[in-house]
């Protein structure tokens, strides 16, 4: 197992260099702290008009009067909004397409994390903004970036608020904004996608991992990147632009999306399901990091190549399928312009605490 950490760990009088490269390892030592880039912040106001693009089936089937609400509040704010409805999968693409090609100054999303997906290929890149008014499930994207989980506070935030630069991860021509996952969180993904989950969202998916867990067997995968080279099997491998998700998993709890570095979360797949079942739960609040059998690596890219050719190892990001494995991940640093809280994010800090028992 690697050690990228440049200072000493055991006397707690070392500090660690800030550099291009950190890796976070469970062992003894102090808290370190890790020096982040402020995101830009674009001073000049998003101009109208905006298209808001809104899932009729999102929150309950409260897609249709939620959006309505949304677009005549920020009327009666001064805002020139044009509501478009999608009708089937893939059409908020096509809408966002059209709304870059107009000049409009944003594209607002009333809805989840799949809408969400489906407009970042037609807005990486330009000086069109995101902005998120959450109504879905999830609400990864929204929740990682500060937006407030009501309409109504969404929409004070889109009136007020200021665009950021955010990164994105790429993966060939496509593109996510959390987390992309192989492993097993990608096969409950899966499970959850086609609908064999017992009950829907976090419930079910805990569900789904405790059954899922029992058959699962850890690929053996060689991962490349700024780090270096690890060759081992894994349970899981979380390549993280924000720090949750899946409803609130933080998976790498001090990821940044405007760091220009995913934050890549690995876990052992020699631990037994035991220690797993214990694992597992602690990664709603971020404590996983804190075993001796998990590895936080940063680096702007990765490459995952399972050992099993034969085999196919999909990728799951923002909820949807990514690719499959072989496959390299990138960071595209200030890729997407978001509306987002303009206020100072907190501190952040590894910390590196004592080996627990397994």
């Amino acid at each position: 197992m690697i050690d990228r950490l440049s200072a000493s760990r055991s006397t707690g009088r070392g500090v660690a260099s800030v550099s291009s490269v950190l890796f976070i390892q469970a062992k003894v030592g102090p808290v370190r702290p890790c020096v982040r880039q402020a995101s830009a912040v674009y001073l000049v106001p998003v101009t109208s008009p905006w298209t808001l693009i809104a899932n009729p089936t999102a929150g309950g089937r409260r897609g249709v009067s939620a959006a309505q609400a949304s677009a005549a509040r920020l009327r009666q704010l001064g805002h020139e909004v044009d509501l478009r409805f999608t009708e089937r999968r893939g059409h908020g693409t096509q809408l966002a397409t059209a709304a870059v090609a107009s000049g409009h100054g944003a594209v607002l999303i009333c809805g989840g994390d799949g809408t969400v997906t489906e407009v970042l290929s037609a807005l990486a890149g330009t000086r069109t903004a995101l902005g998120l008014i959450p109504l879905g499930t999830g609400n990864d994207l929204a929740r990682a970036l500060g937006i407030p989980r009501s309409p109504r506070g969404a929409v004070r935030l889109l009136h007020g608020g200021q665009p950021r630069a955010t990164d994105l991860g790429r993966c060939g021509d496509r593109w996510f904004a959390t987390v992309a996952a192989f492993g097993f969180d990608a096969e409950v993904s899966q499970i959850m996608e086609a609908g064999r989950a017992p009950l829907p969202g976090t419930a079910g998916y805990l569900l789904a991992s405790l059954r899922h867990l029992r058959d699962f067997r850890p690929p053996r995968v060689r991962l490349t990147g700024e780090f270096g080279e690890l060759d081992e099997e894994v349970f899981l491998t979380a390549v993280a632009n924000t720090r949750s998700y899946g409803g609130g998993l933080r998976i790498a709890p001090d990821a940044c999306p405007d760091d220009g570095r995913f934050d890549v979360c690995i876990i052992d797949g020699k631990l037994s399901r035991s220690t797993l079942l214990g694992l597992l739960p602690r990664v709603f609040g971020g404590g996983h990091v804190r075993h001796r059998s998990v590895q936080i690596l940063r680096t702007r890219w990765i490459r995952i190549e399972p050992h099993d050719g034969g085999a196919q190892h999909l990728l799951h990001a923002d909820g949807e399928p990514l690719a499959t494995a072989p496959v390299t991940l990138r960071v595209e640093p200030q890729a997407l312009r978001v509306i987002r809280p303009t206020a100072p994010a907190p501190a952040i800090t590894y910390r590196v605490a004592p080996d627990v028992a397994t």
